[in-house]
């Protein structure tokens, strides 16, 4: 059996499996996102699809027994770049609050001019058909007719030139509908982000990059009675995060690297306001009441280590680790609510550590690569045929293609 023969067997075996897609060759690493450069960057540094142009990458991805795709190409059109990006994560889980519409996939398009500038936008809907809900009060009929929608926006843009990547990020997400409780439920999403990085070649087998970011989130929920339009319940949230990170990459010869990434600190502040309305028929009269969620989240530090090592023409290993502290405080403010609840404030404070490590291959036949990571519990229980397992071969694939 000769090698292509056996690389397209292998190639074979893994898109057969159950596979689990994100960026793969970055979970290989230890997840080191903006502390290397890659070509994930025109997620993050949207004008760094200058330097990743005649790029496709097909992802997929098993979850149990719902499988997703996503596909992204940055194709020259002359002196400019178009990012296409299919089925990209939103983040937005409408199902989770108990209203039956799905935005948590867009289409991106990201644009690229002047060799250092990018500009794009992303979107995603979903409705159903009016729904009409009829209730009898007394001798009266009543009607109320919801027309269930969802959407969802995306603005991005960046800049990239001189060792320099900057990139922002603008969403927006609103929903109306009636939730599995019977409320009519409104939803608003704002999240604004920004990023930037340096990169500094201090030696021919060296390079250091330091980035800085900062996410900020506002969310608001309102419930309300569709037959009296009288407000049940209004969840205010915030949040942002503010990170400082460097990272190294060592070029021990010209088929192996070393990278480590460290990220000092970073502070994840986070708020939940709920005010609860009740209704008294008597006096016709409506009393709010208030409960607060603070919690502060630092993570002080995180660790990335890793190391990539082309072990022959067509065959690329990998294996990174990541390792981080985590202090969090949480405050509930039950002043305004806690005779009617009989709940007391309180204060707690917790620290946890974490720690993943993932091995991952790269075949490269052509013009074509496949990034894998491989499931751990293979290397332990085998084949299903060996072990009575299955799982498959890897938890993450990719299939890239030059063109």
């Amino acid at each position: 059996m000769n090698k292509k023969t056996m690389l397209l067997l292998l190639v074979g075996l893994f898109v057969i499996t159950s596979v689990f897609a994100t960026q793969t060759r970055m979970s290989g690493l230890g997840h080191p996102y903006g502390l290397i450069e890659d070509d994930t960057d025109v997620f993050t540094f949207p004008a760094t699809i200058f330097k990743y142009s005649g790029v496709a990458v097909g992802e997929l991805q098993k979850d149990f027994d719902n499988t997703t795709w996503s596909m992204s190409a940055n194709i020259p059109i002359l002196e400019y770049k178009l990012g296409v990006y299919l089925n990209r994560n939103t983040m937005i889980d409408l199902p989770g609050w108990g209203v039956d519409l799905d935005v948590s996939k867009s289409v991106e398009f990201n644009f690229g001019f002047m060799d250092k500038f990018a500009l794009g936008f992303g979107t995603s809907a979903d409705y159903r058909p009016e729904e009409e809900y009829s209730w009898v009060v007394g001798q009266d009929t009543l009607t109320f007719n919801n027309e269930p929608t969802a959407n969802y926006y995306s603005f991005f843009g960046g800049y990239s030139a001189d060792g320099m990547d900057f990139g922002f990020k603008v969403e927006m997400a609103k929903a109306e509908d009636v939730d599995n409780g019977g409320d009519f439920l409104e939803i608003s999403n704002t999240v604004f982000e920004i990023n930037g990085r340096q990169i500094i070649n201090p030696a021919d087998n060296l390079e250091l990059i330091v980035k800085a970011g900062y996410k900020m989130s506002m969310s608001e929920y309102n419930y309300k009675n569709y037959v009296t339009d009288r407000k049940i319940k209004d969840i205010e949230m915030s949040g942002s995060a503010l990170d400082l990170g460097f990272g190294l990459q060592v070029k021990t010869s010209e088929k192996n690297k070393i990278i480590f990434g460290v990220t000092p600190i970073i502070y994840n502040p986070y708020t939940k306001e709920t005010t609860q309305y009740f209704y008294n028929a008597v006096t016709e009269t409506t009393t709010s009441y208030k409960t607060e969620r603070n919690e502060n989240a630092i993570f002080f530090p995180e660790y990335n280590l890793a190391v990539e090592s082309q072990i022959c023409s067509w065959l690329t290993g990998r294996f990174g680790a990541n390792q981080v502290y985590k202090h969090i405080t949480e405050e509930m403010d039950y002043s305004d609510i806690e005779e009617l609840s009989g709940q007391e404030d309180y204060e707690h404070s917790s620290y946890e550590k974490n720690y993943h490590m993932n091995l991952g291959l790269t075949f490269s036949f052509g013009k074509f690569c496949v990034d894998t990571v491989l499931q751990q519990d293979l290397l332990f229980d085998g084949l299903n045929f060996l072990g009575g397992k299955d799982n498959g071969l890897a938890t993450e694939i990719s299939v890239k293609y030059k063109f």
